[in-house]
């Protein structure tokens, strides 16, 4: 059996634009999370207490009737 031959350029620049682009998906991943922590960090701090108070509304839900099907 015969093997096919490759062509090696084409499989190296392949690969060189192939890592050029994660490169560039990875800087722009980084900037994002940076950019979002610091949005993150300049926001007041939430304490627990006064955060789950906020969260939580003022009394219970009611309980659902069921349905008569006839």
């Amino acid at each position: 059996m015969t093997r096919v031959p490759q062509d090696k350029q084409r499989i190296e620049r392949a690969t060189r634009e192939s890592q050029t682009i994660i490169a560039l998906e990875r800087e722009a991943r980084e900037a994002k999370t940076a950019r979002l922590r610091e949005q993150r960090l300049s926001q007041p701090a939430v304490t627990a207490k006064s955060g789950m108070s906020a969260l939580k509304s003022g009394g219970r839900k009611a309980a659902r009737k069921p349905m008569d099907v006839k």
